[in-house]
């Protein structure tokens, strides 16, 4: 089984559209909100688009053969202007190597070492579709601490890109 690049960048253009959603509602918090322990994975709202953007960066990188050697930043990471002038440039060279992929390529075995440096082998699509639902998790988060604050999030379903 294998997943056609076209319905990659239909998918990735899902996550880009979501994360740009999320990005502009997450501005309507102060910087205590933003920074606030909620007792989620990642803690606040910016800590968990921190790591998104993290993980974001971390499997382009290893998917075009330049692997990073860290996860995070070093000190306090992007604020919310820094991920917001960032994410969007970062994502556009994630589609376009998506987009630059054969189907070949596509279905390719890929290895790469995680962060424990553990070795591993996955298939190009799948870690594309990885990435597309590792957002969407967190994203959802992000709705959810929206919605602690007494603030409208928006709508990110899928269902709602192909609405749109």
């Amino acid at each position: 089984m294998s997943v056609p690049v076209t319905t990659l960048v239909n998918h990735f253009d899902y996550t880009i559209w979501a994360t740009e959603k999320i990005l502009d509602s997450v501005h309507q918090l102060n910087d205590e909100e933003l920074r606030r322990d909620l007792g989620v994975s990642h803690q606040s709202v910016l800590h968990t688009l921190q790591h998104i953007y993290y993980a974001d960066r971390v499997w382009l990188s290893r998917l075009a053969g330049r692997p990073a050697s860290t996860f995070a930043d070093d000190g306090d990471g992007p604020d919310l202007t820094e991920l917001s002038a960032a994410w969007p440039a970062l994502l556009k060279e994630f589609r376009d190597y998506i987009e630059g992929l054969t189907e070949a390529a596509n279905h390719d075995l890929f290895t790469y070492k995680n962060l424990a440096g553990l070795e591993m082998s996955i298939r190009r699509w799948q870690a594309i579709l990885h990435v597309v639902n590792h957002a969407s998790i967190h994203r959802g988060q992000v709705v959810s601490m929206l919605r602690q604050f007494d603030k409208q999030p928006p709508s990110t379903d899928l269902l709602y890109f192909y609405l749109r």
